[in-house]
């Protein structure tokens, strides 16, 4: 459910300052899951409700103290502008009324790196370890080190995406501040949606060499599946063993069958009736489903997160407004930067089923 209409208190402005401060609360308004994405990591999927946690690890949600600090350490809130005004209060209202509705399931998948401010136009993923080897050193011997380190890198750049809308004088002229609402409200659904899409859309691009076929069950596939990834990462210098957290990317329609799966563990049921025949052996953090995951996926998505899975991020969603006499309209133009890349497709396997 939406907040309540956010711009109302624009009537109480005249011509240019009314201009001015719809233009900055509207800035404020999509910057707003930007906000609390820095402000709670990768738990916010989980508390937004866009993770299934397995491991136990519950995070908190977000005190009106902690998001007061935040704002104060981090953030610009003008108090002069009375669409912003008890902006922590709103804040807590949008984390519960409108963020659940956003797709942040992929945050905890990659690593950020955080390049806002940055004069640099890309960051690089290196494609191998820098070959760093432990020997064993006699009493009195030097330790030898590697000072010649050339490595191949896969650059990634940034990606501007934009959109535009002309808000009209006559919302605000005849206080159709309502209408106003709406169209931020899709603004910024769209924009998020396109980057949940775009981070989803890297694993479903991947190639069949990451595929693991179907063996007995699904329990079984997942050990499989599981041992696979971990034996591709072995000496590529993740200091990964069996017990890391992983987690499983599905479509909507397979959360049911991958969460029973999982449920079959030392003891269960389903292992001890022969439902299943073997336990889930490997640690899942989190299941993470989404409808930018095709229906007809035939299997899900196994991830060890982080690593060589990075996002870059160089703006947050921004506006700039300009006046349009033709159109009586003032016309206001959202633009983001950001991208994201699979370094090492050996952190995934695309489990099948039968």
């Amino acid at each position: 459910m939406r907040t309540s209409i956010k711009f109302a208190a624009l009537a109480g402005l005249v011509g240019a300052a009314q201009v001015a401060a719809l233009s900055q609360a509207i800035d404020f308004e999509l910057k707003r899951p930007h906000i609390l994405l820095d402000m709670l990591g990768d738990a916010a999927p989980q508390l937004a409700g866009k993770l299934t946690v397995l491991d136990g690890r519950r995070a908190d949600a977000p005190s009106l103290e902690r998001i007061k600090a935040f704002l104060a350490t981090k953030y610009a809130t003008p108090s002069d502008n009375p669409v912003l005004t008890d902006v922590a209060s709103g804040f807590a209202e949008f984390f519960h009324s409108n963020m659940p509705e956003i797709d942040t399931g992929w945050v905890p998948l990659f690593d950020l790196v955080d390049l806002r401010g940055s004069t640099h136009d890309h960051f690089d993923i290196a494609d191998t370890n820098a070959g760093i080897v432990y020997e064993q050193v006699k009493p009195g011997a030097e330790i030898k080190k590697r000072t010649q380190i050339s490595e191949s890198k896969t650059p990634v750049g940034y990606l501007t995406l934009g959109a535009g809308l002309g808000i009209l004088d006559d919302w605000l002229s005849f206080n159709q501040f309502w209408r106003i609402d709406e169209a931020i409200d899709e603004f910024r659904a769209k924009h998020f949606d396109e980057m949940a899409a775009r981070h989803y859309g890297l694993f479903t691009a991947l190639g069949n060499g990451v595929d693991v076929a179907f063996d007995t069950d699904d329990a079984t596939t997942f050990n499989k599946a599981a041992a696979a990834l971990f034996r591709a990462v072995r000496g590529k210098g993740y200091a990964v063993g069996q017990n890391a957290g992983l987690y499983v990317v599905c479509a909507p329609e397979k959360v049911g069958r991958i969460t029973r799966m999982l449920a079959a563990d030392q003891g269960s049921g389903l292992v001890q009736f022969g439902t299943l025949q073997e336990p889930i052996a490997y640690s899942v953090r989190g299941v993470v489903s989404s409808t930018h995951i095709p229906a007809n996926d035939s299997g899900y998505y196994l991830v060890l997160p982080g690593r060589k899975l990075k996002r870059g991020l160089w703006k947050d969603l921004s506006v700039e407004t300009q006046r349009n006499a033709s159109m009586r309209a003032e016309d206001i133009y959202a633009h983001s930067q950001y991208n994201a890349a699979i370094g090492d497709s050996a952190q995934v396997r695309r489990v099948k089923f039968a």
